[in-house]
């Protein structure tokens, strides 16, 4: 009898390798396919006015007036393990002030700026009127590196005493890690005080051990087929 080459189970298997490595790696992607937000990984926290939608596979978070704000948080902690986190986003042209990528002490609904710069630990802004302004434990800085817009990936690395911030492949600036438990969120407008603006993330990627905090027991996350394009 001639045995036939079963070719489906050959590539179940192929991708259950795939998945095994990716939990091994692990990398969490969130691609906002499912309408709504996995309650494990996130948390909105609006005030105000402040709103998200969730459509064709990309998440819009919006701050119309100035005592609204949003900022959508990883769920769980992170502590002295290195990680990566990447974001490709958008903020829309009329955003006063910026889109933000931040490590921030306190996981705290977004409130007054006397309140929130002294809880963010490292961050970056650009957007239309602040390119390229980053804080760092309420030591606030410009890096030139990055442009006046804020449309591409951005990218956190937390390597040892270190935070690295990199936009579109390039390095924005290196700061040192000065607290030992941190909360990360993304927003477009951080403060009840002041701006207001809009901020459409694609895709997020976190790497690292944090990821097994948010992931169901038995479950591998899928990351095998990469990461979407938009035109």
């Amino acid at each position: 009898m001639v045995k036939r080459w079963d070719s489906s189970l050959a590539i179940a298997c192929f991708l259950s390798l795939g998945l095994v490595f990716a939990a091994a790696a692990g990398d969490f992607v969130e691609e906002f396919d499912g309408g709504a937000l996995n309650p494990m990984a996130w948390e909105m926290m609006a005030e105000a006015g402040a709103s998200y939608t969730i459509a064709n596979g990309q998440l819009t978070i919006t701050s119309l007036g100035v005592a609204d704000a949003a900022l959508l948080y990883w769920s769980a902690p992170i502590g002295d393990e290195d990680i990566t986190v990447e974001v490709k986003a958008s903020v829309d042209a009329n955003t006063d002030n910026a889109g933000v990528l931040t490590f921030i002490k306190s996981y705290i609904a977004p409130t007054a700026n006397t309140v929130m710069n002294g809880e963010f630990l490292a961050m970056v802004w650009c957007g239309k009127n602040t390119p390229g302004w980053y804080i760092n434990n309420d030591d606030w800085q410009r890096a030139d590196a990055t442009g006046p817009e804020f449309e591409g990936i951005w990218k956190a690395e937390i390597m040892g005493n270190q935070i690295r911030y990199s936009f579109n492949g390039a390095e924005v600036v290196t700061v040192d890690k000065v607290a030992a438990e941190r909360y990360l969120c993304f927003g477009p407008d951080t403060y009840t005080s002041h701006y207001s603006g809009e901020m459409a993330i694609d895709w997020i990627k976190v790497s690292g051990p944090i990821v097994a905090a948010v992931q169901p027991a038995g479950k591998l996350p899928v990351v095998w087929g990469g990461l979407k394009s938009r035109p």
